[in-house]
């Protein structure tokens, strides 16, 4: 049995008048019978069925087949997680080696080539730190692609032994370069 309204509105045109105490018994009978029904026999809920990992996102699938997401998950901020000490004059960062601390003692110095994105997926945000603790600098070149930004008035490079320098990847196939870098003085 429909429920019966009194006034117009999103439910319809209403009767317009006032409810006989009938109608209005009437309506209580047929919530009180609606609420019976589901407290009888509830619906199933929509359940979390899986959840799906893509890189540093996830995704809710529903039972009813509906996603929520993705939703990119927070990454905590990482201090380095291993130290390297490199005796080889050359050396390129493998995306295994994020959070890395590369303590380069090569006595002419250490050439660093940070590679391109489709050599070494590193995820943006990831940070290399570099420490020349050998006499000759440690120097910074992109691979073909990528591109390194350092500070205006600066070089590529550390500036004297004891130097740490800090490459943070910014997009894709772009690093910034900070720390104690060499003054360009040209």
């Amino acid at each position: 049995m429909p429920i019966i309204y009194r006034t117009a509105g999103a439910w319809g045109a209403g009767k317009g008048s006032n409810l006989t105490p009938t109608e209005v018994d009437e309506n209580f009978h047929d919530l009180d019978e609606r609420v019976d029904a589901l407290e009888t026999d509830p619906p199933s809920p929509v359940e979390i069925s899986n959840i799906t990992q893509a890189g540093n996102t996830i995704t809710v699938h529903m039972s009813d087949g509906s996603t929520f997401g993705p939703f990119t998950l927070p990454r905590p901020v990482q201090r380095p997680t291993e130290t390297l000490n490199v005796s080889a004059s050359t050396l390129t960062p493998t995306d295994a080696q994020t959070m890395f601390y590369f303590r380069c003692s090569h006595a002419v110095g250490c050439a660093v080539t940070i590679p391109n994105n489709s050599a070494e997926p590193f995820l943006v945000d990831a940070e290399i730190h570099f420490r020349q603790t050998g006499a000759g600098p440690i120097t910074f070149a992109g691979a073909a692609g990528v591109t390194l930004n350092v500070p205006d008035g600066f070089l590529a490079e550390t500036a004297v032994q004891g130097a740490v320098v800090t490459a943070k990847k910014v997009a894709t196939n772009e690093w910034d370069l900070f720390g104690l870098l060499a003054e360009d003085v040209t």
